[in-house]
């Protein structure tokens, strides 16, 4: 007889132990310093460019983001690989289990949302005639619709990108009706919501758990922290994972055309493959893109934050490998290693620098290319020097 609400407290306590143990390492008096000056520097031009805005298209960006992070609802359960075997004849009695779950994921998720919602709140105060508490109210029922039809597919159904673009879409119909006032119309939404639940609840009783499915999201996620933690220390438990990109084969041509040095072409293709290196650049570069055309000045700051946050997070691209027997078969010398790592990260700043740079001249001409490219390449020239002085105090 195994007691749902004792073992989700357990693992619950246990979690947070770890997450607590890493905060530690990874949020020190310096970042903290660094995190404070630039939330403020940010806040500070970030109001001053919306005061200074005369014409915005808020109801229109405001849904998609809101969407965005309201059709993201998974469930963190906390399971282990052995749970598969020992629990799967117990599903009936976890049910308290998974309810604890969801109601944690429901909290961490709608925290996140409501963040979302206070950075945009300087633009919602001035562009949209709505209240902000009717928005944070239907931000949490639109959370709590969108969790229980993402637990039902993950858990249950199964998950396909069909049902969730039209989740998505959904959601941003009702963010745009809200915004602008118009209930007629998503009341509609409303009730399609409560078809979709329906629906989705009368098809998830007929199946049991999927329980290699919820295992490989808990594992996925754990993982993806550990990544995120692996930036700022070694983490022991991380797994790697490498991924075919069979779009940039084009890329792997080149790479095994051009006679490289072994540690750039490895850390090049590292940089493709493993992980989430090249998502997490593709995405930030994205943001950071998008935010150049939407501020009026000011960008600069902005970029810098983007620019920092990919650089820390690559930094766990020179240990990804560490302790691999196969590199023993090189006959290099560890600085050899330390250089092709700065070359690459130097490359990859060079190219958001870049990037950043076309996208500041398109909209804001050629001052604000210059300066954006300036900034990009001083934050990757001081991560890199950092590095460098870890290299040699090694």
């Amino acid at each position: 007889m195994i007691d749902g609400k004792q073992l989700w407290k357990k693992r619950f306590i246990a979690y947070v132990a770890e997450v607590r143990r890493y905060g530690r390492y990874m949020f020190n008096d310096h970042l903290l310093l660094v995190l404070f000056i630039g939330m403020g520097v940010g806040a500070v031009v970030y109001k001053r460019a919306v005061d200074e805005l005369m014409s915005f298209p808020y109801a229109v960006i405001a849904p998609f983001i809101f969407a965005l992070f309201s059709t993201q609802s998974g469930v963190r359960t906390l399971l282990k690989e052995a749970d598969v075997v020992f629990f799967l004849p117990l599903e009936q009695q976890l049910r308290p289990y998974f309810w604890r779950a969801s109601i944690y994921s429901f909290f961490v998720h709608l925290y996140v949302s409501f963040i979302v919602f206070v950075m945009f709140l300087p633009l919602h105060l001035k562009f949209s005639e709505q209240s902000p508490l009717v928005v944070m109210i239907a931000m949490m029922v639109l959370k709590g619709w969108n969790m229980f039809i993402q637990w039902n597919e993950d858990a249950r159904i199964g998950r396909h990108l069909f049902p969730l673009f039209v989740r998505f879409f959904m959601n941003v119909l009702f963010f745009y009706f809200l915004l602008v006032k118009q209930y007629g119309f998503m009341a509609v939404i409303i009730l399609l919501m409560i078809f979709v639940a329906l629906y989705v609840e009368r098809r998830g009783k007929k199946v049991g758990l999927q329980w290699e499915q919820l295992l490989a999201d808990e594992q996925r996620r754990v993982q993806a922290f550990y990544r995120f933690v692996h930036a700022f220390v070694d983490v022991p438990h991380m797994k790697h994972t490498v991924k075919k990109r069979k779009w940039l084969r084009f890329v792997f041509h080149l790479l095994d055309r051009s006679h490289m040095r072994p540690y750039t072409y490895l850390y090049v293709r590292t940089f493709f493959r493993a992980g989430d290196y090249f998502g997490l650049f593709a995405r930030l570069t994205a943001i950071g893109s998008v935010f150049i055309f939407t501020l009026p000045r000011g960008v600069e700051w902005f970029v810098l934050l983007c620019s920092y946050a990919t650089a820390v997070q690559l930094l766990s691209l020179r240990s990804y490998h560490r302790g691999h027997p196969l590199l023993c078969l090189y006959p290099l010398l560890s600085t050899e290693a330390h250089q092709s790592f700065v070359r690459v990260l130097f490359a990859i700043g060079v190219s958001q620098a870049v990037i950043f740079s076309v996208a500041s001249y398109i909209a804001h001409g050629v001052f604000t290319m210059l300066s954006t490219f300036f900034v990009v390449l001083v934050c990757y020239i001081v991560v890199l020097f950092y590095v460098g002085k870890k290299q040699e105090a090694a």
